[in-house]
Order: C-alpha cells, then structure tokens, then sequence
C-alpha cells in the first residue's frame, strides 16, 4: 500500500512540475507582460516594434503576448477586481472611469510626466478621457473622429449629386431620399440604405446643444433643440429609411458574403452610398480592393463639430511589471509606433505632430487616397471636441448601448414608444436624479458639487445679462468650443 500511494505521489509530483515548466511565461528569457486586445496584423507589428525599440535604445528587455479572449468590459474587469489582470488592456473612452474608480488601472501620473508621456504630449481635447479626478490612467494608441466616407462609384452610376463638404440636415435629406428612392425598388424588401448611423451627441452639438450645462451640475436635454433633433433621426430612420436599425443593420450584415467586415462590403457594393466612421475604416477597406473614396464632415445644422476621442492603453494597478508596463506607453509617443498607425490606416498617431509626415498624407502604396489624407490631417483638430463627463455621473451610465440612459431612451423613440417631444425631458430627469444619488454619499463629491452650482449661477446672471463668461469657470469641452467660437467668453485677467 505504501509503495502504492508512493508511486501516486511521484506521478502527482512530477506532473505539477511538469506542468510548472510548461507555463508559458516559463519558456521566456525575459519578462513576458499580456496585452488584452485585438489579435490584427496592426497589434502584432506593434509588438515587433516595440521589442525593437526596446534594443535600439538599450532599455531591459520584455515580451509582450496578447490576450484577445478576454477583451469584454465586463472580463476584464472581473479578472482585474480578483486581482488576475493582464498587465496592458485596450480601455476606451466611455470605460476610463469606470475602470479608474474601481481601483485596477495603474496611475501613471508621475511616470508619464517623468518618461514624456503625458496628456501634453497627445492632443489637447483628448486630455480628458486619459485623466479622471486630475490623476492620469494611461495613453492614447489611437485618436480620431467619425467623418461621412462617400463612395463615388455609387453616385456616378445613379447619376446623384455628391454631398458638398460642409451641408446641412435638410442636404442629408434630400440626397438620402433619392439615393434610398433609386436603390429599392417598390413593394420589394429595402435592401439599401444612405448611412449606417449618424451621432445624437454630433447632431445635438450642430445645433448648439449639450447633455450638459457648463459646469456639467445637470442635464440640459430638456430643451427644445433635442426635440428637433429625436424627431429628424425619428424621421430618417422610420418613416424616410435612410438609417437602418440595428435589427436592419445585423440582417445587412447577415445577408452580406464576407461577415467579419459587412459594412465596408456593402458600402464597396454600393448597398450603403456612405458610411460614418473614423479613419480606421481604411483597414478595412484596403484589403476590399481600390475605392473612388471622398471625405465630408458629418452633416451639421448650426455649428460644425466631430466627436473626438481616443483608443487608450492602461496599465493593471498589480502588475509583476511595472516598468514595462510604462515603458510600453512611452513607446506609443515613438517614431516608430506613430508611423504604424499613420501606414496602417489605424486612425491618426496619437502624437499630432506625426500626421504632417509622408507616410500619414501620401501613402505610397495608396495614392487613390492622398485627398483623403489631407482631410483627415485638419478636420480633427480643427472641429474635434472630446467627449463630456461631468464628475458626478459615470459617462457609461448615460451612453452604454440599450441600457445607458440616453441610449435606452433614443431607442424607444425610434421604436415609437417615445414621443420625440418627451424624450430630452425623460433623459434629464434620470440623469439629474442619479446626479443627486452619487453626490448624496460623497462628502467631497458633493462638495465640489455645490462650488459648481455656484459657479453655474453666476454664468446664469451673465447669460442673461447678455455678458461675456470668463472661460475658465466652464469645464463642459464643448460648451468651451461653442462658447469660444460665438464670442461669448472673454479670458480670464
């Protein structure tokens, strides 16, 4: 019996050695960081770049793995709060701090001003999606903003007028109804459609309006402006069917050859005239095949904006490795790494500088897209305007798809269980009520509350004094833009 149960144990023994030796961070010379994010051809040259980088400037070496398994919010946080994070992940904006708060992204905000990675380092609008509570939770691989990518082929053979670069609501209309008009025929199945989606935040901002006032203390959607606004998307999504729902968009998708990029193949096949996404769209397409491709700015009623925001990378607060992991964003302020997202299509380099090089503006390989090029290189920075977080709300909790409070509702007035008139007052009620439910707990938080509302009042009193508002009491970014480009602040003395 004995000799019996030894065997056992030898045979356990040596299997957990065995398995032991096979891990796979046991076969590595060096330390091995994971990356949770998409396994592309553009992730894994990153990669090769950055051990590159790591040599060429004689800095201690690591290995980097990536993780596409467990890229869902929700898993990543689970393994980050039981303390099994992976050492870098892809956060976006929406997620910063949700991710934040909960305690599992590294503050990098020493490290970054140290290493030459900080938010001066990127574009100044972007500031606010790396940094929550005035403390920094990563660095941008990425920037961008969504633009209307026409596809001319498709209105030179229906004989339809391209949008200009600048046009209105009633533009996008009428070029819509004719396009939809000449591609379905009547009493068949709608096949065809003029975009794939349009922005309620773009579209609001074009007529002046925000989620938010300007201190970012309450919702501001009750206002007559985000009537307009719910009653054209109604409009152009049910009754004119220029916009598809997401049960359209996943039958298009359904019905589409290739299934991993349907929406850039029908736009190639001319089922979309055109589509609204960011420069990273040219990943996509290029393997398509060549495209007569032009840029406008998204359609605009008032004041001409883009929604522009960033793909960020974090560090896991208990990484082994630390200082890879710092390294790493370091890295994405390099040479090498920003000519990778500038070849590659990957949106723009996340140090702005790098999109005035050849290898942004006159791809050699892709000379069919140098105009494009050239309007991706001015129109961000010229009408970008990140995203708005007041402290006292998570953004998630408004913008999460089918649960956030402004999604949920824009979708019962699509659905027709809304009325277009109700839903800006509906949206501000629940987000001030949960406004008061987050400061109700939080001594500090409602502290700083309070300061603000104060200083809301004040810009109140000079609005309707038809004064000028000095332009450091505003937080919201885009009321700063607006508020900039109508005159209507004055530096502070």
């Amino acid at each position: 019996m004995k000799r019996a149960f030894l065997i056992i144990f030898l045979l356990l023994s040596g299997s957990s050695l065995a398995l032991y030796l096979t891990q796979p961070d046991r076969g590595s010379p060096v330390p091995v960081i994971y990356w949770i994010t998409q396994d592309d051809p553009v992730k894994r040259e990153t990669i090769v770049r950055f051990e590159q980088w790591l040599k060429d400037n004689n800095l201690p070496l690591c290995e980097v793995r990536i993780d596409n398994v467990n890229q869902d919010a929700t898993k990543k946080l689970a393994q980050g709060l039981s303390g099994v994070g992976a050492d870098l992940m892809d956060i976006y904006a929406t997620q910063t701090e949700q991710f934040a708060i909960s305690g599992m992204l590294m503050d990098v905000s020493e490290a970054a001003q140290r290493m030459g990675f900080g938010p001066d380092k990127t574009y100044p609008a972007l500031r606010s999606d790396l940094v929550v509570n005035g403390r920094q939770y990563g660095f941008p691989r990425n920037a961008g903003a969504p633009v209307i990518w026409i596809n001319r082929d498709t209105f030179a053979r229906l004989g339809l007028a391209e949008p200009e670069y600048h046009w209105t609501w009633d533009d996008f209309e009428r070029i819509g109804k004719a396009f939809v008009e000449a591609t379905n025929p009547p009493g068949a199945r709608q096949r065809s459609y003029f975009t794939q989606a349009l922005s309620l935040t773009q579209l609001r901002r074009s007529f002046g309006l925000s989620v938010f006032n300007e201190t970012m203390t309450r919702s501001i959607l009750d206002d007559p402006r985000n009537t307009e606004v719910m009653r054209r998307l109604y409009r152009w999504t049910t009754e004119l069917r220029l916009i598809p729902t997401l049960a359209e968009q996943n039958a298009m998708a359904a019905d589409s050859a290739r299934a991993g990029d349907a929406v850039f193949y029908l736009f190639q096949q001319g089922r979309y005239a055109t589509l609204y996404i960011p420069r990273y769209a040219l990943i996509r397409i290029r393997p398509i095949g060549k495209m007569n491709l032009r840029i406008v700015l998204p359609p605009t009623e008032e004041f001409t904006n883009m929604e522009f925001g960033c793909g960020i990378i974090s560090g896991y607060t208990k990484t082994k490795h630390p200082e890879h992991v710092q390294r790493f964003m370091q890295f994405l302020t390099s040479e090498p790494f920003n000519l990778l997202v500038a070849e590659s299509g990957d949106s723009l380099p996340p140090v702005p500088e790098f999109v005035n090089t050849p290898e942004f503006l006159r791809p050699p390989d892709h000379p069919e897209e140098w105009a494009v090029q050239k309007v991706f290189a001015t129109a961000a920075a010229t009408y970008g305007i990140a995203a708005c977080r007041s402290p006292f709300i998570p953004v998630d909790m408004i913008t999460r798809v089918g649960t956030g409070i402004d999604t949920a509702v824009y979708d019962s007035v699509i659905a027709g269980r809304t009325a277009p008139e109700d839903a800006g007052r509906i949206v501000a009620e629940r987000i001030n009520e949960a406004i008061q439910l987050n400061i109700a707990y939080d001594d500090a938080l409602r502290a700083e509350y309070e300061r603000l509302s104060q200083v809301q009042a004040q810009i109140d009193a000079l609005r309707a004094a038809g004064r000028k508002i000095p332009l450091s009491w505003i937080t919201n970014p885009f009321h700063r833009a607006y508020y900039q480009a109508k005159g209507w602040v004055e530096e502070d003395q």
